[in-house]
């Protein structure tokens, strides 16, 4: 398991990019405590929790950019 994890990283590393690269848009929002979230965060994120729900579907995911968290 632990290669597909190195694999998640760096498939969330290549979707920041995407956004710093510019093929995405750099947005940023706000969470309720006025701390930024941008668009390469929620991106990053997305990538990590499917593929972590995928390895594990069974284990639940916390994450700090889950806006209900917001």
């Amino acid at each position: 398991m632990l290669e597909q994890i190195c694999q998640l990283a760096r498939e969330a590393g290549d979707a920041i990019m995407q956004v710093y690269n510019g093929a995405a848009p750099l947005d940023v929002s706000h969470k309720s405590d006025d701390s930024p979230v941008t668009a390469a965060d929620i991106a990053a994120h997305e990538v990590i929790l499917a593929g972590l729900r995928q390895l594990t579907p069974d284990v639940p995911v916390l994450s700090e950019e889950d806006p209900p968290a917001w």
